[in-house]
């Protein structure tokens, strides 16, 4: 597996199809799509395709953090090390 969770809910959500709260019905086929684009990536540049990933290295207090995009609000964060996402989260992006 190249994705490592920081919550335990997001794991169980991709390997057990549990649902959960946190995770809108809305973007569920979404969200599992993005997390199997990440969990075959080999490299940063598999990330970037296709484009409506929108990957990218964050800046701010995210420095060192990655992202690709769910939906509009949605977006998964990682770490990318080695060929791995790391602690990698559901953010909501509030505006």
């Amino acid at each position: 597996m190249a994705v490592n969770f920081k919550a335990e809910w997001l794991e169980a959500f991709y390997e057990e199809d549990k649902h959960h709260r946190l995770i809108p019905k809305t973007i569920e086929n979404a969200l599992f799509r993005k997390l199997e684009i990440l969990d075959a990536a080999k490299a940063e540049s598999d990330l970037r395709v296709p484009p409506g990933n929108r990957f990218e290295h964050l800046e701010g207090n995210l420095k060192g953090w990655c992202s690709i995009r769910v939906n509009k609000q949605y977006r998964l964060i990682f770490k990318w090390v080695n060929g791995v996402a790391e602690d990698t989260y559901l953010d909501p992006h509030k505006y």
